[in-house]
Formats: C-alpha cells, sequence, structure tokens
C-alpha cells in the first residue's frame, strides 16, 4: 500500500450529509437516525505500548492489543415513542449493556462511499437530555455504543 497523488480543492468531506445508523439488536437490522444525529465522536481503538530501559542501550518497547472503540452519537432530543431517544433509552433501561450497533457513512449513503459499523457493540451510557433555560438550540441528548471493533466498508 502505498500513499501518492495529491489533494485537490473538493476533495475533502463534509459531515453534513452523513447517514447515521442504529442496530437495536446488534440482529443486522439498520434503522436510519440521521436526521436527529448532530454528532458523531469516537474514542479508544489506540494500542497502549510500555517502555523497559536496560541499563546499557536503547529502550525495550512493548505493545499491546488494540482498545475497544466507543462512538457517542449526539441527536436532537424528542419524546415522540418511535423516536431515537425513546426506543434507544428503554433499551438501556431494560439490561445493563445490552447489545447494540452503530453504523456511519461520513460522506452519505452514496455508493462507493465507506461505511464504518461496530461489530458486537453494547449500550453503554444514555443519560437523559439535559440543558439550560438560557439555551437557544435544539435540545439534544447522547448515547454510547462500546464494541471491540470498526469494520469499514464501501456502500454497494
Amino acid at each position: 500500500m502505498a500513499i501518492s497523488g495529491t489533494f485537490a480543492a473538493g476533495d475533502s468531506i463534509s459531515f453534513a450529509d452523513a447517514m447515521v445508523e442504529v442496530d437495536l439488536t446488534a440482529g443486522g437490522t439498520f434503522v436510519a437516525i440521521d436526521s436527529w444525529a448532530t454528532e458523531v465522536t469516537i474514542s479508544g481503538e489506540d494500542i497502549p505500548t510500555t517502555e523497559t530501559y536496560p541499563f546499557s542501550g536503547s529502550a525495550i518497547v512493548y505493545v499491546g492489543t488494540k482498545s475497544p472503540v466507543e462512538l457517542t452519537i449526539t441527536a436532537v432530543y424528542t419524546e415522540g415513542s418511535t423516536d431515537p431517544f425513546q426506543n434507544i433509552r428503554d433499551r438501556f433501561e431494560a439490561a445493563n449493556g445490552p447489545v447494540m450497533d452503530v453504523r456511519f457513512c461520513p460522506a452519505g449513503s452514496a455508493s462507493g462511499n465507506f461505511r464504518f459499523t461496530t461489530s458486537g457493540g453494547k449500550l453503554i451510557a444514555c443519560p437523559p437530555a439535559v440543558g439550560a433555560g438560557s439555551a437557544n438550540s435544539a435540545t439534544v441528548f447522547t448515547f454510547t455504543v462500546r464494541a471491540n471493533s470498526l469494520g469499514r466498508d464501501a456502500i454497494t
């Protein structure tokens, strides 16, 4: 694999057209929530390292195993019975760490665009929405899914 070519104006991708979906039971049936979703953040999936320094010579570096990945989705809070908050919060309250997967396409759902999908995810947080009386924007809520991996494929 090699990186070649040059970046050209127009090559950049905006998250403005992103598609975000959830699979509430990790059974392979994803439902779009991008009309509510406002942000996707990712943490984890790093590889821990340690060093040992002998009395003579260079450091000895040890590399561990890749850590799980966490995706936190921010979405507009609404109270409809078929809306994301109600369904995701109900799932969260029903069990400790229920299975749930998330997938998103940064450039949108067009054929050929990359799609990132958690596998074997667990819903580990879905607090109620909070806000301030002086808020000048829509109230939002967040939910977090932790998974062992985040796969990437191209939409066909």
